[in-house]
């Protein structure tokens, strides 16, 4: 009766051990996963603020403000993810006679979004950054000064 007992708790000793061992074999990838959902997210995160970014900046050039104030509203509503770099403003003249009400309005964004968990070390080999963008077309129902 005592060999009994001894093999049962050298039995949950080895199932304690085989548990560990599983667990470290699983653990590099459940993290691998977590990274991308994390890089995932913030990317995304990024995107959306760069999308809205120019559409609003596209509402004020629509309304007739000059490409400087285009450019820093596209800024200021990025909440510090964007630069006046970063920002293109161009007018679409669609008869040939200039630019007149009608006309459209593009504002383009560009950003590189860098990796921000660990597996951006790992995907360096690839590549260095995700390049963003986003454009936004509205018409004009002012003519710019």
């Amino acid at each position: 009766m005592y060999g009994v007992t001894r093999r049962r708790s050298g039995s949950r000793l080895g199932q304690r051990g085989q548990a560990m061992v599983e667990f470290a074999l699983i653990l590099p990838l459940m993290l691998i996963v977590l990274f991308i959902v994390v890089d995932f997210g913030v990317g995304l995160t990024r995107w959306i603020i760069i999308t809205n970014a120019a559409r609003e900046g596209a509402r004020l050039g629509a309304v007739g403000a000059d490409q400087a104030s285009i450019t820093q509203k596209v800024v200021d509503t990025s909440d510090g993810v964007l630069q006046a770099s970063n920002v293109s403003v161009s007018y679409l003249d669609r008869d040939g006679g200039g630019i007149a009400a009608g006309d459209s309005v593009v504002v383009d964004v560009s950003y590189d979004y860098d990796l921000i968990t660990p597996l951006g070390h790992f995907l360096t080999l690839t590549f260095d950054s995700l390049a963003l963008s986003a454009s936004s077309d509205m018409s004009l129902e002012q003519v710019p000064p």
